[in-house]
């Protein structure tokens, strides 16, 4: 193996198999060499006769050649078309293939899974996983024909005003509730309690709000409690970069959105540009679409601060926010492995429980590199949407999600002093057309009673009448009674 002939190759078992394949040993010595495996020298030889590499991951498959390049053409023109690629499509793509190059006559050449994941894995452009599951808003919204124009606004933003990461920020928040999961037990046959296991009890609707810079810092964050009081189990919890906030429901509403983004957001930005020295420059704040955002009055003040607020396509902020692609998702997954189910169901054994298990987790999600590659992998860095979109279909097969009759400030700028005005005007209108409804359901309502009074009014009177009625009715068939009880009377004196 020290000729130089074989010098270039990249392991030794590579050139021990053109060793072989040249006629300089026989497979046989190469195998009591006791260097190699059996099974490692055979594949290594069979795919240099192949013409295939050495070391390539996949067992050999019928497509070769035309038929291999053939398959691989289907699966580029099906992929770009927005078909979801999987192994049983894969499988079938395979075998029309190879019937199609068989006689008419042949009879029907079927391909098992093996092979088919086989085929995958001797391509490296092609590879196996687990997709996530979207509902169909989600995914009708996952193409490029949707998102390409919000990265061209926000690519616009970056050449206009070159943004520091430090100033890029994006808010959002997550559920603190832990997911119930199955694990899979080793069961001996003697134990008759290991069937059985702890169910996970139904946690409290808490909420985790956080905020996030670009270059990797986390400016401090809220967990809405419901409750009318702070609990002592979680006091604790209590730091300079987390508070917890009661406000009876634990979630996000239009009130609590406002105090934190307008008392403490905006301290930390003031005290994070002085110490960089970057007071004159603009910031990018990037926030989802929800219904508490639509509040002028909290971005009449970002406006004055130089803040540019960017709101997300609804149903995207899975692709497009850095929080959604990997801060939130290492959230909640060292809440499931961190979490232990409390042995009693009692409030506060489920709050102990959670106060136990939330600061590894929220320090874990938000370390340095979490927060900086989940800006990489949601694309908000300049000339970075690129790989974001070149995952993506061109366009989805699925019809886009109806919008609310609201104001629309989906996707754009909200800072904008032409869409502030257009959105005070809307909500200025909204109020109005609400005080006259109210107007008009006051004359509806005072209407309605009265025609009820009405009724009630004519009711009583027939009812009044009919009871005179029957009054006299009565004392008629009295009198009549009396009548001829006296007849009676009357009758058998004269009999008698």
């Amino acid at each position: 193996m020290s000729s130089r002939k074989y010098r270039n190759y990249h392991s030794r078992l590579e050139r021990m198999a053109h060793i072989v394949v040249d006629g300089v040993v026989r497979i046989t010595d190469a195998i009591n060499s006791k260097e190699f495996s059996r099974t490692g020298i055979k594949n290594a030889v069979r795919a240099l006769r192949k013409g295939r590499l050495v070391g390539k991951i996949g067992r050999p498959t019928a497509v070769v050649g035309e038929k291999e390049q053939r398959v691989m053409d289907i699966i580029h023109i099906e992929v770009k078309s927005g078909t979801c690629l999987t192994l049983k499509k894969t499988r079938e793509w395979i075998e029309n293939v190879i019937n199609d190059y068989d006689d008419e006559d042949a009879p029907f050449s079927e391909v098992s899974m093996s092979a088919t994941f086989g085929f995958v894995k001797l391509h490296p452009e092609l590879m196996t996983g687990t997709p996530k599951n979207l509902d169909i808003n989600r995914l009708a919204v996952s193409c490029r024909s949707v998102l390409k124009p919000w990265y061209k606004t926000l690519d616009e933003l970056h050449e206009k005003y070159h943004y520091n990461p430090a100033l890029i920020i994006n808010i959002d928040e997550s559920l603190t509730r832990v997911p119930t999961d199955s694990k899979r037990l080793v069961v001996h046959t003697a134990d008759t309690k290991a069937g059985f296991t702890k169910e996970t009890p139904r946690m409290i609707n808490s909420t985790f709000v956080a905020a996030v810079a670009a270059d990797g810092y986390a400016f401090p964050s809220v967990i809405l409690w419901p409750s009318v009081n702070l609990p002592d189990e979680l006091k604790c919890l209590l730091s300079p970069t987390l508070e917890i906030w009661v406000n009876g429901s634990g979630w996000m509403d239009n009130e609590c959105f406002k105090m934190y983004a307008l008392t403490v957001l905006p301290p930390s930005i003031i005290e994070r540009r002085k110490r960089m020295s970057l007071e004159n420059e603009h910031i990018l704040l990037l926030l989802d679409s929800h219904a508490s955002r639509a509040d002028p009055s909290i971005w009449r003040e970002f406006q004055k601060q130089q803040v540019d607020v960017l709101t997300f396509v609804p149903h995207s902020t899975h692709i497009c926010q850095s929080l959604d692609r990997e801060v939130f998702a290492v959230f909640k997954s060292e809440l499931t492995n961190r979490f232990e189910a409390p042995s009693s169901s009692s409030s506060s054994s489920k709050r102990a429980a959670n106060s136990d298990v939330l600061p590894q987790a929220i320090h874990t999600a938000l370390s340095f590199y979490e927060i900086q590659i989940a800006f990489v992998y949601s694309g908000i860095l300049h000339n970075s949407s690129g790989s974001v979109l070149l995952k993506l279909p061109e366009s989805s097969i699925y019809p886009l999600p109806s919008r609310r009759n609201r104001f629309n400030f989906y996707g754009k700028v909200i800072t904008d002093e032409n869409l502030l005005e257009k959105c005070e005007n809307h909500l200025k209108m909204n109020i109005e057309r609400k005080n006259e409804m109210d107007e008009k359901e006051k004359d509806e309502v005072k209407t309605v009673v009265d025609e009820k009074k009405k009724i009630k009014r004519k009711y009583l009177h027939v009812k009044n009448d009919d009871s005179d009625d029957e009054k006299k009715d009565n004392a008629l068939n009295r009198a009549e009674g009396k009548r001829k009880v006296i007849r009676r009377i009357n009758s058998d004196f004269v009999f008698f």
